[in-house]
């Protein structure tokens, strides 16, 4: 394998593709913030989508490199009746076997390829696990979930993983948490199990906070931000919430409107259940925003509902902007970010009368809404630039001295 031609380590980050979750936006950090005088960076895309194209790539820093792995037309016949919406269950099969007939063969050598420029893959989504140990490289892989609730009693699914887990040279599991599920769970046959949290530019969040924008309501409001895929992100329990606090609050003494921030499949269905819920009018569905910091910024709190996560951006966003913020304490993530609660609220999972008791505590109690404000930044500070570049570098260096 080449060295790279200057001193700086040779990484190439790679990702499946781009659509508008949180893999994404915690890639786009480490892009923006990585230490430019330890590394340079290519980052490697599975398939281009159009969500890639229309915003992330010209989002990617001048000196980050860029490879489109799937580079011939012919391999995205089936990935782009995927992006719109035309692929048919049959089609599905088509393309899982064109997949392995044709698009694996070629992204193989493609990366081979790559492997003689670079000293080690960051697998940002473990997408590249059945390459994964190849080609003279060193490996990382990074899991974003929960390993218990995303393996938890499939064991078949586990021995499976394994297998392909084990030959990376490390894996970086976003807290704790998370480290120590991937331990306990596949018994301790994983190489290294590295701690490596979602990093965030608290000057650039704080930058977008500023842009003035039409606010998404007239008066002040609480936000979410999330995806809306109620497999995971559970805003049903939130809008139950919200409705049984508006309740509370009689006669129109409820100042705060609700403001979700997000799209997908799930959209219609929860803007029929605010409906049904006598909510309608008071929740905002804003869609998908390429600048979330702007809404978030004026807003009265941030509430997380979610039933899973790994390492949830928008709490450490929040508290990079002083909000206060309200969290269900799912796996995993957010009782680790709020330190048991020391920087804001945690509530059980899919509780609908904990979340509208917060909801109610937060907004009625402004000396503890004014003590997470004064403690948010210290707080996101730990996953800011210098210490997430000083855990990586950490990683990376142990990786590439144990293989000599």
């Amino acid at each position: 394998m080449a060295q790279s031609s200057s001193k700086r380590i040779a990484v190439l980050f790679h990702v499946a593709d781009f659509n508008d979750g949180g893999i994404e936006s915690s890639l786009m950090q480490w892009l923006r913030i990585y230490d430019r005088a330890r590394f340079a960076v290519t980052l490697s895309v599975m398939f281009s989508s159009p969500a890639f194209e229309q915003r992330f790539r010209a989002q990617i820093p001048a000196d980050v490199g860029i490879e489109i792995l799937t580079d011939k037309p012919w391999l995205n016949v089936f990935q782009a009746r995927r992006y719109a919406h035309q692929l048919s269950k049959l089609g599905r099969i088509g393309r899982d076997i064109f997949n392995t007939l044709a698009v694996r063969p070629y992204v193989k050598t493609r990366v081979a390829e790559l492997a003689q420029r670079h000293e080690i893959i960051v697998d940002f989504d473990m997408s590249l696990r059945r390459l994964a140990g190849q080609f003279g490289m060193a490996w990382l892989g990074v899991n974003h979930f929960s390993f218990d609730a995303r393996l938890g009693g499939r064991p078949r699914k586990m021995k499976r993983l394994l297998t392909q887990y084990e030959r990376y040279d490390g894996i970086a599991a976003l807290n704790r948490h998370m480290a120590d599920e991937a331990s306990a769970l596949f018994n301790g046959n994983l190489r290294n199990v590295f701690v490596l949290p979602n990093a965030i530019d608290i000057d650039r969040i704080r930058e977008n906070a500023a842009y003035v924008e039409k606010p998404p309501c007239l008066g002040p409001y609480i936000v979410s931000v999330a995806r809306l895929d109620e497999i995971q992100k559970d805003h049903r329990t939130l809008l139950r919430a919200y409705a049984q606090l508006a309740q509370t609050f009689a006669g129109g003494a409820l100042q705060e409107d609700l403001v979700i921030v997000g799209d997908g499949g799930f959209r219609s269905e929860l803007e029929a259940l605010a409906v049904e819920l006598g909510i309608g009018d008071r929740v905002h569905f804003t869609g998908y925003r390429n600048n979330p910091h702007a809404v978030v910024a004026r807003a009265s709190a941030l509430v997380l509902s979610s039933r899973y996560e790994g390492m949830p951006m928008v709490l450490l966003e929040a508290l990079a902007l002083g909000k206060p913020v309200i969290s269900t304490d799912c796996p995993t993530g957010p009782r680790e970010i709020l330190d048991d609660g020391r920087f804001g609220l945690l509530v059980p999972v899919g509780d609908v009368d904990a979340m509208a008791a917060a909801l109610s505590r937060l907004l009625s109690d402004h000396a503890l809404r004014d003590g997470f404000t004064r403690e948010a930044l210290a707080r996101a500070r730990e996953y800011g630039l210098e210490a997430s570049n000083e855990r990586f570098a950490a990683c990376v260096t142990r990786i590439l001295q144990k293989r000599g």
